[in-house]
């Protein structure tokens, strides 16, 4: 009886662990679609003020490996042996992945930048997030450095905005947003 519930329970986790990396594997791709999207269309309306997370258009490059592990733990959850070699090809897959990954990443931020300074946008790290967004601005004038206390109501008031704020504006509401936020 004890074994027949520790073999429920490891076949529940495998299960739950194949679910999990499924999803994974077909969000990746979807994400980093997505964050690209949402870059070229910030760039396209020219907001005064939008985020950017370089890191995230590259996460697609995660989806080979993800994909074979997550065909890893099927055959696992089906109890099928798992040849050495196809083990070995998934180590592979993730060096590559890494390799890539080492590439790209500083490839890809350094371009998307480029082309957001050409576009006349200024990194605000008052207004940066821990979570890995960078913050750009259309100018140092909206860019408070006692915002960072408030980075998030602040870029929100920005966003809402339908013609540039003066300094003075934003500078007033900073003062407004870090009052009413002890």
């Amino acid at each position: 009886m004890k074994s027949e519930k520790l073999a429920l329970s490891k076949n529940i986790k495998g299960v739950f662990l194949f679910v999990l990396f499924f999803i994974i594997t077909i969000v990746l791709p979807i994400a980093s679609y997505n964050e690209l999207v949402f870059v070229f269309e910030a760039l396209n309306k020219h907001p005064l003020i939008f985020n950017e997370k370089s890191f995230s258009a590259c996460l697609i490059l995660y989806t080979p490996a993800f994909a074979m592990l997550t065909r890893l733990i099927f055959l696992k959850v089906k109890n099928i042996e798992i040849k050495p070699e196809l083990l070995i090809e998934w180590y592979k897959l993730c060096g590559v992945t890494l390799i890539l990954l080492l590439i790209s990443v500083p490839t890809y931020t350094y371009f998307i930048e480029s082309k957001i300074k050409s576009e006349g946008y200024t990194v605000c790290n008052s207004y940066s997030t821990s979570r890995g967004a960078d913050i750009w601005v259309t100018s140092q004038h909206y860019c408070i450095e006692k915002g960072y206390r408030v980075s998030e109501e602040i870029t929100d008031w920005l966003k809402q905005q339908t013609t540039e704020p003066t300094p003075e504006d934003v500078i007033k509401k900073v003062d407004e947003l870090v009052a009413n936020n002890p």
